[in-house]
């Protein structure tokens, strides 16, 4: 009886193993070669799960995004505020890159890299963000017609709100100390600054008759 491979467990495991040769060698140090051997499996076996590094890469960059997506959800499933439904996508994202900072370190050696290189990876990078922004953006449209949310300029309030996990991750992917719960409460504090002022109630004048 022949033995029976779980191919999909292969996989995730050729994913993790390149991860790792990636975040230690850098991406252009790491040959096909040695993924396979990393992996304890021959080139001509590697090839019948991915065609080369660039789409093991691609596919690890989508698995995470893919994560993100399912949180999105969790998130935006429940019936609260604006305010609260955007401060729990971002929490999300914020635990995910935590979770994900060895793949952070990887991705962003490659861009470095590929700049270098003189490649344009914008609309890579767009691709990947956009669905992030559009939701941002929507949000924060929402807490604004809802009376939730001051009169901001919703677009400049989305490029704030992403900024800060811009740099939460050049935090995580350059020091040594990044710490979240202060990532957490820099945001939180960020998001608090754009609620609307609760009304005050109208004190009524007047004196007592003489």
């Amino acid at each position: 009886m022949g033995i029976v491979i779980d191919h999909t467990a292969r996989k995730r495991l050729i994913i993790a193993k390149s991860i790792q040769l990636f975040a230690e060698q850098g991406y252009d140090g790491v040959t096909y070669q040695k993924i396979a051997d990393s992996c304890a499996i021959a080139r001509t076996t590697l090839y019948k799960y991915f065609r080369n590094k660039r789409d093991i890469f691609n596919t690890a960059i989508w698995e995470v995004s893919y994560l993100l997506i399912g949180r999105f959800n969790e998130a935006l499933s429940s019936k609260t505020s604006a305010l609260t439904r955007l401060e729990r996508v971002m929490t999300a994202v914020l635990q995910l890159l935590f979770e994900q900072r060895v793949i952070l370190t990887v991705i962003l050696d490659y861009v470095l890299a590929s700049q270098r290189a003189g490649h344009d990876l914008s609309r890579v990078i767009a691709s990947h963000t956009i669905g992030l922004r559009r939701i941002i953006h929507s949000l924060i449209t929402e807490g604004i017609r809802r009376g939730e949310l001051r009169k901001l300029n919703a677009g400049l309030t989305t490029d704030l709100v992403y900024a800060q996990l811009e740099a939460a991750i050049l935090r995580l992917t350059v020091s040594q100390n990044a710490d979240y719960e202060q990532l957490l409460s820099m945001l939180r504090q960020t998001l608090e600054t754009f609620r609307a002022p609760v009304p005050q109630p109208s004190k009524s004048g007047g004196g007592e008759a003489t």
